[in-house]
């Protein structure tokens, strides 16, 4: 079910999802490229061993990239979802405009929306002379959308 939620909690949201999804995808990556420098070491050093082993070895090192790769690809995914996001703010009004999140995406997007709200709340308030609390009063609270 999708969320609403105000627009400037979302789009900072997404921008701490992105850079969270930016260096997993790095990190799987820089997983990936090891694993393929080491498999070709692997494979020169065990050229001796009897065809059996060297099959096991062989395949273990293969099951391992696949996994890798997966973690890599859903990595990519993630951070093109994250991306997407972001980007489609360029129609958002105001920061307090309601914005519709598929429920899927709000799942991973709701462990940043405090977090990633918070320095802005302190910012805002600190230039309106008032407390955080009262600057994020007139943000609206998440909320499901019902379809029509």
């Amino acid at each position: 079910m999708p969320v609403a939620l105000p627009a400037l909690p979302a789009l900072m949201a997404g921008h701490a999802l992105k850079a969270d999804a930016t260096a997993a995808a790095q990190a799987a990556l820089e997983q990936l490229r090891q694993l393929v420098s080491a498999y070709d070491l692997t494979l020169s050093l065990v050229a001796d061993l009897p065809q059996a082993a060297r099959q096991a070895l062989t395949s273990a090192l293969t099951e391992r990239a696949e996994r890798v790769d997966r973690l890599a690809r859903n990595c990519q995914d993630r951070l093109d979802e994250a991306t997407a996001f972001v980007r489609s703010f360029g129609a958002t009004c105001s920061p307090t405009d309601m914005v519709e999140v598929p429920g899927p995406f709000f799942e991973m997007l709701s462990p940043y929306l405090d977090e990633a709200m918070d320095p802005v709340l302190g910012t805002i308030s600190r230039r309106a002379t008032c407390s955080p609390e009262e600057v994020a009063a007139f943000f609206p609270r998440p909320r499901p959308t019902l379809a029509a």
